[in-house]
């Protein structure tokens, strides 16, 4: 899928500056309090950016521009974050261009590709952004010079130039359908944010367990490229395994969650150390959202046709809305007594779940009237 070769480079280039910036302002620091209000910032960010891209997207025929915008964007954040003294501000931005990220692409698939051939694209974008990720977060580790990033998106801006069309996409803006389907979907919104706000919790207090179970920094990076490696390989098996059994994994992955955060929460309050055995509780808590995302988004968007943009930026504003939610959580809960993120992400997950439920219930009633 050679369209979306140069989104793998401008996504190794977000990576990496989002995992340095936070992991770097809490070995200077060592304050969860401004770890939270960065990580904050950031997702206030991305949620801004993900509906304000999406509406653009869904205004505008142009494809072609955001393509190219989107890179040089990612050089000037750059030069933001390693050369001034603004790196609060220029990590916010991170978050706000890389919203581009997700709609654009979304929307270059539906446009490109046969009907057919969906499925299989949608699955080759997620591994190609995977790898994206895989490579900045071990560029992250080994390379944190300024000059790196600004390859990467170099790059990603010229195979961009070559490889996207230069193609007049159709307007799908319809105002009335799109506060229809906003009403339909509140539900599963809630229950998609609830769902991310008990991850945000999870992973901000990724770096504060790993002090408290004093391993070293570089666990951090680490468990991260891990990740990306596994969910390459989850991405690419999720659409035989979740298909006509989308609801089954939905509930299954909230219900494994919601068990580990829980069963992490009293680890900790009876302070049993795990030390580097939190890795593969990382990677199994990590790997399961591909699944999840695969079956959600399956449900949501069958029978989407117009407000495609908008519609993803939705729920793109509302995962990081939430995701913000669970950083101001983190935040302010004491850094002696962690366990208590972990309780307020399992009741987290236990809303998502019967958020969900009643959307489904709600939705099969509904169709045998």
């Amino acid at each position: 899928m050679k369209l979306f070769i140069g989104q793998a480079f401008i996504v190794a280039g977000i990576t990496m500056l989002s995992l340095l910036y936070p992991i770097s302002l809490y070995n200077e620091t060592h304050s969860t309090a401004l770890l939270g209000l960065s990580i904050t910032l950031n997702n206030l960010a991305v949620a801004t950016g993900s509906y304000v891209w999406g509406l653009l997207l869904d205004k505008s025929k142009e494809r072609y521009f955001y393509t190219i915008l989107l890179p040089l964007s990612g050089l000037l954040i750059s030069f933001i974050i390693f050369r001034t003294p603004f790196g609060l501000l220029g990590y916010s931005l991170v978050g706000f261009i890389s919203a581009l990220d997700s709609p654009l692409y979304s929307i270059i698939l539906l446009e490109q590709l046969t009907p057919e051939m969906i499925v299989v694209g949608n699955s080759r974008l997620s591994q190609l952004s995977l790898a994206g990720n895989i490579a900045g977060s071990i560029l992250g580790a080994v390379l944190p010079h300024f000059e790196i990033p600004l390859v990467l998106f170099a790059l990603g801006t010229a195979i961009n130039a070559v490889v996207i069309p230069r193609y007049k996409g159709e307007i799908r803006e319809d105002k009335n359908e799109r506060i229809r389907e906003f009403k339909i979907l509140l539900k599963p919104l809630i229950s998609f944010s609830m769902f991310n706000l008990s991850a945000e919790i999870f992973y901000v207090m990724f770096i504060p367990l790993l002090t408290i179970y004093k391993v070293p920094s570089w666990t951090y990076f680490l468990s991260y490229t891990a990740l990306y490696i596994v969910d390459e390989y989850v991405y690419y098996r999720s659409p035989q395994m979740v298909k006509d059994n989308e609801l089954y994994y939905a509930f299954s992955v909230i219900s494994l969650r919601s068990s580990i955060v829980l069963v992490l929460g009293f680890l900790v309050f009876f302070s049993i150390n795990l030390s580097y055995g939190i890795m593969p509780v990382f990677l199994v808590f990590g790997s399961s959202y591909p699944l999840y995302s695969t079956a959600f988004f399956s449900l949501m968007f069958k029978n989407l046709s117009k407000n495609r943009g908008a519609i993803i930026g939705l729920f793109n504003a509302g995962e990081n809305l939430a995701s913000a939610a669970g950083s101001i959580l983190s935040a302010i809960v004491n850094p002696h007594s962690i366990s208590q993120a972990y309780f307020i992400s399992f009741f987290g997950f236990v809303i998502s779940f019967f958020m969900f439920y009643d959307y489904v219930s709600s939705v099969k009633v509904a169709s045998s009237a």
